[in-house]
């Protein structure tokens, strides 16, 4: 029994001096990484900036996750001119604290060069900047997207385009798209910047060309992408406000045109049949919940159709929902 209690005594005191080791060490090891962390920045602050790299990869080396150790080593490259090894010290940052605005600031104003190109021409750089993407339309959202590295560097060109010409809608279009592909790889920072741009994209279009059956395809697109981040992003309401100016704008044009022959009381039409006769494009808006149709000839309302005619020989389509785009 006393042998019992004695051996029970010498594991209980080997457990707590066991415990006390590796409170101690840990203690150490804190004291260790943010020691090096503390010199880093005293050399840093002596524009010693050899000294400090080494103090700051060694606090890494011991916190691999110690996220001012990687601003501040970011701060040295950049501050060394060695602006590569920078960027991957913000990228770090982001990955271990995606909210860090001092790292997001320096990240996109680490990208400002276009020499790929001189120009005078807005086109040539927006134009530059999609071909660099290599074909967005197919797969800029899929798994094959470009490099990090590869949009961060187009997003410059399409800023040199709005520099050039300030409504150039489709330069917004496409830094909306990088942006929002950017916020799912790096930080949701970049989400708010192609939100913004959507919207630009949006508004220049409604200020110059606000009633019109056709708009440019960026700008229907803009929609689209502006409701799949509302939606996304859980903002319900701006994703409903959104989809209300959307019809309305829709509406618009043909509420207008109606409304000039004294036709009120209807929007966009939920069917249009298009055919062609010779040189003129004819067009039956049909509006089946109130059995009216009426016939527009060239884009001028004639009047309302009574019966349908004989379609023989006619070429016909119909379209629903959004309009036809026209071309970027």
């Amino acid at each position: 029994m006393i042998r019992e209690k004695f051996y029970l005594k010498i594991s209980l005191s080997l457990l707590i001096l066991f415990l006390i080791l590796i409170i101690i060490s840990g203690a150490i090891y804190a004291q260790d990484y943010q020691t090096y962390y503390k010199n880093g920045y005293i050399y840093f602050t002596q524009e010693n900036y050899e000294k400090a790299e080494q103090n700051y990869k060694k606090a890494i080396e011991l916190n691999p996750n110690f996220e001012n150790a990687h601003y501040w080593l970011g701060r040295v490259y950049q501050q060394s001119g060695a602006y590569n090894k920078a960027i991957e010290q913000w990228k770090e940052v982001l990955r271990i604290n995606p909210e860090n605005q001092y790292a997001f600031l320096y990240l996109i104003g680490s990208f400002n060069s276009t020499s790929r190109i001189q120009s005078d021409s807005a086109l040539d750089y927006l134009n530059e900047g999609i071909k660099m993407i290599g074909n967005p339309e197919e797969y800029l959202y899929k798994e094959s997207v470009p490099s990090v590295d590869l949009l961060l560097t187009v997003i410059p060109y399409f800023k040199k385009a709005i520099s050039i010409e300030p409504n150039l809608l489709e330069a917004y279009f496409w830094a909306g798209e990088i942006y929002q592909v950017l916020g799912d790889k790096i930080t949701r920072q970049f989400l708010s910047l192609a939100i913004e741009s959507y919207i630009k994209s949006i508004n220049i279009e409604e200020v110059r060309n606000h009633v019109s059956f056709t708009h440019p395809s960026p700008y229907w697109r803009s929609y689209i992408q502006l409701s799949k981040m509302y939606h996304s992003l859980r903002l319900k309401d701006k994703e409903e406000k959104l989809w209300f100016e959307l019809e309305r704008i829709k509406s618009l044009p043909y509420q207008q045109a109606l409304e000039k022959k004294g036709y009120f009381g209807f929007g966009y039409p939920p069917k249009i049949e298009v055919s062609f006769q010779d040189v003129d494009k004819i067009e039956n808006w049909i509006y089946p919940d109130k059995n009216n149709t009426f016939v527009v000839i060239n884009g001028e309302v004639q009047g309302e159709k009574e019966k349908e005619p004989e379609q023989s020989g006619i070429e016909t389509k119909v379209e629903e929902s959004i309009p036809e785009e026209k071309g970027d």
